[in-house]
């Protein structure tokens, strides 16, 4: 789902509803929202799981060599938005 598409489903809902988030499809708990990150790059690993990176490491936290490599990776991916729940 992006962004854009996101937002018409939230149109449709009354503006005070909390954010609860579904911890797995089978629904085996639930937290509140707590951050919305946007400073993130998505890195599937399979159809169904990956791995986030923020856009805001340095080169050694993200486990490039240098900076400049990093940088390229960077300006090579598109954002994504993460929704951190609270627990």
């Amino acid at each position: 789902m992006t962004v854009s598409e996101l937002i018409e489903v939230l149109k449709g809902l009354p503006s005070e509803s909390e954010v609860i988030l579904q911890k797995d499809a089978e629904g085996n708990g639930y937290s509140p929202l707590d951050v919305v990150d946007g400073e993130a790059i998505y890195m599937p690993l399979t159809a169904w799981s990956g791995e986030v990176m923020s856009v805001n490491w340095s080169a050694e936290d993200a486990c490039y060599e240098s900076e400049e490599e990093w940088e390229q990776f960077k300006a090579s991916r598109p954002r994504c938005c993460v929704l951190v729940p609270v627990n």
